[in-house]
């Protein structure tokens, strides 16, 4: 039977108008899309998921994962500045994520030592077909099995499976560094809110002393009224004082348990969780720095995490670079393969195979040139970036070193400025008790006691801090004496 030409041209030229038809019906936004997609808009009711605009999404699922807190840990006694530093270092979430990345990092080094073994592979299949002749006979229901076991092994790529498992090994090495830089980052937040919160203590402690004083001075005021010796005045004075230390006293313990709750959760602890700590001794001023400048700056430029990450980062970008060069040659592989094939009822046949398999990339595209350079201009940059790094780093000792010096200094001032302010009170007072000094005098002394209080307490607490951030910066955890010359930052201050 033959087929009419003409009819046959005609079906073919009705189909083109069909599918001509449903693309102009879709229009230009999805003459993209395949013709038969474009009957349906959503077949799948995906904007079932969707809430109203304006309205709250609560598409969630029951299994989505929940965040906890830490559990509470009582503390029976004071702890110390490396008591919670260790702590906080095995319990901050911050340090578990650093960790695991190094373990993520160190397993992606088996990865590549991976490649340089041979891979095998079993595969098998059964089918169950059947066909009809076009003379139409039917040929009978075919039944076929196979099973075949394969190894292909590379042999030789001049350096492409070297060169992954050096960026692997830089992988590593950048998690290693950003790991300890993990911890000195912890380690530094606990010590600044360690000193905030015995800082603010020692600050509450004075507010509380000048609210006994002033409430003492009112004291005195009404006295010398009733036997008139002072006026009103003298009296309202010494309230509106009172007053306002109560005040600040309010407000100096709000702080301090906003302090508390940091240095709780820098340790890995719940924020309402207290942790008893020393009393800052206003008496032992800050450790002195016995280095010179210049020795902490190539100290910080040697150990510094953050410097070693920029270098570490110079290692991958050179086997980023080999890895795109070693892309670009031959390379020799080794493949083996044997199995068997069952049909119906007849004897299966066995095959076999063994080969080489070369490959000579002759031409793409031009990818391979402008990868090799893009890696050649990521490894320059890799290289700036390590001495932009170093720079930054010995700028940040240098300003930490003249701060902590400064801070030591006013300290030292300061200590002799609260020394004063408090005989120039007591002096002021016994005027005042036998008339030759005003309630306002008395106010004033006062007052001036109390600043140089709060300016002393702001000294020492800075001069720890900015310790601790040189500490930082000189990429370390504790200063021993054995390697930098200074005393150790760790154990609080003096009792």
């Amino acid at each position: 039977m033959t087929n009419n030409p003409r009819k046959t041209i005609s079906r073919r030229f009705c189909v083109l108008q069909i599918v001509c038809s449903i693309v102009a019906v879709g229009g230009p936004a999805t003459a993209l899309a395949a013709p038969l997609d474009l009957l349906w808009q959503d077949p799948f009711a995906t904007q079932g998921y969707i809430v109203p605009l304006g309205k709250t999404w609560t598409g969630a699922p029951n299994n989505l994962p929940r965040a906890t807190l830490p559990e509470a840990k009582p503390f029976r006694k004071p702890q110390s500045l490396a008591a919670l530093t260790a702590y906080a270092l095995a319990h901050n979430p911050q340090t578990r994520v650093a960790w695991e990345n190094l373990r993520a990092s160190a397993a992606g080094i088996g990865v590549a030592d991976a490649a340089f073994l041979p891979s095998l592979s079993l595969s098998a299949n059964a089918v169950r077909s059947q066909s009809n002749t076009t003379a139409g006979f039917r040929i009978p229901v075919l039944n076929s099995s196979s099973e075949s076991l394969s190894l292909t092994w590379v042999l030789y790529e001049f350096g492409l499976r070297a060169a992954q498992r050096d960026n692997a090994l830089a992988q590593l090495y950048l998690s290693g560094f950003q790991n300890n830089q993990a911890l000195n980052q912890v380690a530094l937040t606990v010590t600044q809110n360690y000193y905030q919160v015995i800082g603010q203590k020692a600050l509450v402690q004075s507010y509380r002393q000048t609210v006994r004083e002033d409430r003492a001075n009112l004291d005195a005021a009404r006295l010398k009224q009733r036997s008139g010796m002072a006026t009103i005045a003298d009296v309202l004075q010494a309230k509106s004082a009172l007053a306002q230390a109560v005040a600040q006293l309010l407000s100096a313990q709000a702080t301090l348990r906003s302090d508390q709750a940091a240095l709780a959760e820098s340790c890995g602890l719940p924020p309402y969780n207290p942790i008893p700590v020393a009393p800052l001794n206003l008496h032992h001023l800050p450790p002195d720095i016995t280095p010179r400048m210049a020795a902490l700056v190539h100290l910080a430029v040697r150990n510094n995490p953050l410097v070693q990450e920029a270098a570490a980062r110079i290692l991958a970008a050179r086997a980023t670079l080999r890895e795109d060069e070693a892309q670009g040659l031959p390379s020799l592989a080794f493949s083996m393969s044997a199995g068997k094939r069952f049909q119906n009822n007849l004897q299966p046949s066995e095959n076999w195979a063994l080969g080489f398999t070369l490959k000579v990339p002759l031409f793409t595209g031009f990818q391979q040139s402008y990868a090799i350079q893009e890696a050649q201009r990521q490894e320059r940059s890799a290289r700036a970036s390590l001495n932009q790094e170093a720079q930054s780093i010995a700028l940040t000792v240098a300003q930490d070193y003249q701060t902590v010096m400064g801070a030591r200094s006013a300290a030292r001032a300061s200590q002799i400025a609260v020394e004063s302010a408090r005989a120039s009170l007591a002096a002021i007072r016994a005027q005042y008790r036998v008339g030759l000094a005003t309630m306002l005098n008395l106010l004033s002394a006062q007052a001036t006691l109390t600043s140089a209080e709060q300016t002393r307490v702001q000294d020492i607490t800075t001069a720890y801090t900015q310790l601790a951030n040189l500490v930082n910066a000189l990429g370390m955890i504790g200063l021993p004496r054995n390697e930098a010359g200074l005393p150790a930052l760790g154990a609080g201050p003096k009792e």
